[in-house]
This record gives structure tokens, C-alpha cells and sequence, in this order.
């Protein structure tokens, strides 16, 4: 999706994740923790706004990382979470 562009990438990222979290009963509030790699923390920093549709002003926990690249050719972006449900 979108090579070389870290919003599409980021955009399904958390679309996938969405769905991840319905299909295990959690939902966003539940997320505690998250680990982001990125190719490009500028490009992934002018992203900001997308987190923030998804997590509001109460963002978990987080780490983000800048690597040299990813598995996927052409990947800009890999988010972990981690959610607590009952």
C-alpha cells in the first residue's frame, strides 16, 4: 500500500489494527502500549494527525523507532499494540 508514502501506509496500518482489535474484542481504549518502527521519523511525525483519530488525547504508552528499512520492500512503517481486555 502506498510505497513511499507514509500516510496511505500509516492510514491501513490503523485500519488493520482496527480490525484486529474488534476481532479480539478489544477497542482502542483498551490499547496500552505501542511500538512504532519507521523508515522516515520526519515523514512519520507530519502523521501525527492520523494517531490521533484513533487514539484521541489519551495515547498509550509508546515507542517509536527509526530503522534502515523493513521486511516488506518499499514499507515505511510497522506499528505493534498491545491491549489489555477483560
Amino acid at each position: 500500500v502506498g510505497p513511499g508514502d507514509m500516510r496511505a501506509q500509516m492510514e491501513q496500518t490503523f485500519k488493520n489494527l482496527d480490525a484486529c482489535l474488534k476481532a479480539a474484542g478489544a477497542s482502542w481504549g483498551d490499547v496500552v502500549k505501542t511500538n512504532t518502527f519507521v523508515t522516515d521519523y520526519a515523514e512519520f511525525a507530519k502523521c501525527s494527525d492520523v494517531c490521533m483519530r484513533y487514539f484521541g488525547v489519551a495515547s498509550p504508552t509508546s515507542t517509536t523507532i527509526q530503522i534502515s528499512g523493513l521486511a516488506q520492500p518499499g514499507a515505511m512503517v510497522e506499528i505493534e499494540l498491545i491491549a489489555a481486555v477483560n
